[in-house]
């Protein structure tokens, strides 16, 4: 019966012992979870810089009413955007608590985005992308106001070693869910010759799409995107309000 009794004790202690960590772990001010949660959202889009402004949260669970961040250099999805702005409401993340090892966003609501990805931006992301690829040995991106034009060396065996200039050209559109940029109404030529399935396939997999906002930690939304010479902009609708 002592034994017992000295067992139940002891656990008692124990699990004591562990709320109390837990409680300490976790930030106790609705200014510790907003510092927090800016750097949760500085180690994910690694920017240059970043402001975090907040309306009405983070409370315990993790609820924030309203969040404006604006960030320079931000990658999303191995891509630097040069400038960022992204307005959410209603946004559920995961427990403060777990923000120091992984940021996740439950749910939001109404969500506004406005950006501009640069042209050299897009060509260092390509250079990286063809690194090791045993088939693409470079692909360059080029933009101008009316079309979006990507040029690439392909290597192909047929009877010997072929080295074939791809050139792809189309327009950039949002994807229906406003995530993805994609390009559309694209055609290939692929050095005069007759373009083979698996080459096409190939083309269009390494391409696209140019920006996947999915792989995003804070909501992103895209309606209409403009191009000029050296950069891409890109718009929710309706747009953020600051």
């Amino acid at each position: 019966m002592r034994k017992r009794t000295i067992l139940v004790v002891c656990t008692a202690l124990f699990l004591f012992a562990a709320e109390v960590a837990w409680a300490q772990a976790a930030p106790q001010s609705e200014a510790e979870r907003a510092a927090l949660l800016k750097a949760a959202l500085e180690k994910k889009f690694s920017p240059q810089s970043m402001e975090v402004r907040l309306e009405g949260g983070p409370d315990a669970k993790g609820f924030v009413k309203k969040a404006t961040v604006r960030a320079k250099g931000a990658v999303i999805d191995k891509l630097r955007v040069e400038s960022l702005v992204m307005e959410a409401s209603d946004l559920q993340f995961n427990p403060p608590e777990e923000w120091e090892k992984n940021l996740e966003v439950k749910s939001a609501g109404d969500t506004r985005s406005r950006g501009v990805i640069l042209e050299t931006d897009i060509n260092a992301a390509m250079k990286e992308s063809v690194k090791g690829d045993r088939k693409w040995k470079s692909i360059r991106m080029d933009l101008s106001p009316t079309q979006i034009k990507a040029v690439g060396v392909y290597e192909t065996h047929f009877l010997f070693k072929l080295h074939l200039v791809v050139k792809l050209t189309g327009k950039l559109a949002a994807s229906p869910d406003g995530k993805q940029i994609f390009i559309r109404d694209y055609r290939l030529n692929v050095s005069g010759l007759t373009m083979p399935q698996g080459l096409t396939e190939d083309v269009i997999e390494k391409v696209q799409p140019i920006i996947d906002f999915r792989e995003s930690v804070f909501p992103v939304s895209v309606k209409k995107i403009v191009m000029d010479d050296t950069s891409i902009s890109f718009v929710s609708d309706p747009p953020p309000a600051q």
